[in-house]
């Protein structure tokens, strides 16, 4: 739900904005809501309370009377919310709030209460107060994972700080970013956090402290503490035999054949359906997908990415409106670009020196390496996105010249041959891999400004032609020869793939289903490679990289850093 200037605050976010307001506008501005295994937890000890069976229901036992989920809303206060329990006793009301984990022991060793629980806690006191007009004094947490039941006394200093709260979630619903992350004291916080992968508190405030160095200068060694996941969650599951149709029976999806079951998969156990050609996907199957916030690309055999069918588009309006109105400036566009095209052509020189490392014939590899160089070079006296452009292309003249000499002659003698980069449609198995691995380089790009909430189809470096998703094809930049190029070379290098592979009709070249499949394997292979971040210094997979690399670019947008560091491999 996303909160208004007028609108209600729930009780809950004002748990949210005690502990930290960066988490309150991240999850009630943005709208962005994770689960972890702590939310799931939370979850799992309000079972009975969230019972429907039991809301607004009143039991008597042994003199206390119980009522389950009763919703109170009060326009004075300004908040809302349904209350887990409210228990009468000898004429008393008060709230009890189950917390999931176990209850905080001051130093004494006695049982105490976290100062965002005793705030939310409150908020439900002075909802009591006004709908049944009666003090509400105190109120008792119950903690699940120790069993234990706390007294919380609403004192006139937790009063006031729970107003406090009000007025604060106010402030912070009209700001178009979100405020920085905790302060070092209070950094703790961050860790067990759902939201620690979208918020990267760590990430984030090193950037504000260390902007990009200048040209020449010496870049410093991060001191970043890693909090968010090193690795991602579900499988990519790849549909691309022709005939075969996709279902959904309970929590699976169920591929079939001609009326033969040929593969049933867990929904958990995906993270993303790519579907190549051919595949038919029943309506009820893309519906739980979208429900389960699963992403379906399509993409041809040829190699082209058509799009997606994604989960309704993210609610934080206020990055697109910061994106269009940034990207519609031709400074800030400059110097994206000037990033994206620094990093490609630093990218593409590692590879062709990694790959010429012991090739000596032709001049070894110091012509190409040197013009990638000196294009580097002269980067920073670029004055506008059409000289970057022209410069991008100049430096994948350089590097394709290069190319054919990183593939390796099989003992066989019958390799693959490579003389200049061609497409729509390839007309030989090396462009044919090239342009399959960039099409699915495009739709995981895709999907990761989508997944930060950015219209994919507004960037700062390619033209906006209608239907070209421009900002996904900005982000591949910088991915291009550590992800795509570089599963092309292994591929072919490690003899995962030979002629009999590919087929040609009409002067096209595509891969056969075999060859797709060798192909989609290598691909989440590197993928899941665990590699440094240039900037943090910390290890992820390629794939989180992805979507790392466009959370700091909409933290860009936004103002929350001062700069955008593209990609760059040793």
């Amino acid at each position: 739900m996303s909160v208004t200037a007028t609108d209600p605050i729930p009780v809950r976010a004002l748990n949210q904005v005690t502990y930290c307001p960066r988490l309150y506008y991240l999850q009630y501005v943005d709208c962005v809501m994770p689960t972890n295994e702590h939310v799931e937890g939370g979850l799992f000890d309000h079972r009975r309370v969230d019972d429907p069976e039991l809301k607004n229901k009143t039991r008597a036992d042994r003199g206390t009377a119980t009522s389950r989920g009763i919703a109170l809303s009060s326009e004075a206060l300004g908040i809302s919310g349904v209350l887990d329990v409210i228990e009468e006793k000898n004429g008393e009301q008060y709230p009890v709030e189950t917390k999931h984990g176990s209850a905080p022991h001051d130093t004494d060793g006695r049982t105490t209460v976290w100062d965002n629980d005793a705030v939310q806690l409150c908020a439900q006191a002075l909802l009591m107060e006004e709908a049944f007009g009666k003090p509400v004094p105190r109120g008792f947490q119950f903690h699940v994972g120790s069993k234990e039941r706390v007294e919380v006394k609403f004192t006139d200093a937790l009063r006031q700080k729970t107003r406090d709260a009000v007025a604060r979630c106010r402030e912070l619903t009209v700001l178009d970013a979100p405020p920085e992350p905790l302060p070092p004291e209070l950094r703790h916080r961050c860790f067990g956090c759902s939201l620690a992968p979208v918020c990267l508190p760590e990430e984030t405030l090193y950037q504000i402290g260390h902007p990009a160095p200048a040209a020449g200068e010496e870049k410093a060694v991060p001191e970043v503490t890693r909090v968010i996941p090193q690795s991602d969650d579900g499988a990519v599951l790849y549909l691309q035999e022709p005939g075969t149709s996709v279902g959904k029976r309970s929590e699976h999806l169920v591929v079939k054949k001609e009326g033969k079951e040929l593969s049933r998969v867990p929904m958990h156990a995906v993270r993303q359906v790519v579907v190549c050609g051919n595949v038919q996907i029943s309506t009820q199957a893309l519906e739980t997908l979208a429900a389960n916030e699963i992403p379906v690309a399509y993409v041809t055999g040829h190699g082209r990415f058509i799009g997606s069918f994604v989960p309704a588009l993210a609610k934080n309006v206020s990055l697109r409106e910061a994106q269009f109105k940034q990207f519609s400036d031709p400074a800030v566009c400059l110097e994206l670009a000037r990033a994206a095209v620094r990093a490609k052509l630093s990218n593409q020189r590692t590879l062709l020196m990694r790959s010429l490392r012991d090739d000596d014939t032709r001049g070894s590899k110091e012509y190409g390496a040197r013009g990638l160089y000196d294009l580097l070079r002269s980067l920073d006296g670029v004055t506008s996105v059409e000289s970057l452009l022209g410069m991008e292309g100049q430096g994948a003249a350089l590097y394709f010249a290069e190319f054919g000499r990183f593939l390796k002659e099989p003992p066989t003698g019958k390799g693959f041959d490579f003389t200049t980069r061609n497409r729509r449609p390839p007309r030989d198995p090396v462009n044919a891999l090239l342009s399959f691995a960039y099409a699915m380089l495009a739709k995981d790009c895709f999907a990761a400004v989508c997944t930060v909430g950015f219209d994919p189809y507004k960037g700062f470096f390619h033209s906006g032609k209608h239907g070209k998703p421009s900002l996904a094809l900005d982000l591949m930049e910088e991915f291009r020869p550590v992800i795509a190029d570089s599963v092309v070379l292994t591929l072919i290098n490690n003899e995962m793939v030979s002629r009999a592979d590919f087929v040609t009709w009409r002067g096209a070249c595509q891969l056969t289903e075999a060859g797709r499949r060798a192909f989609f394997a290598a691909y989440e292979q590197r993928k899941a490679t665990v590699i440094t971040h240039p900037v943090y210094g910390y290890r992820m997979s390629y794939s989180r990289m992805l979507e790392v690399q466009a959370r700091m670019l909409a933290s860009f947008v936004r103002g929350g850093i001062p700069s955008y560091t593209g990609f760059t491999t040793r």
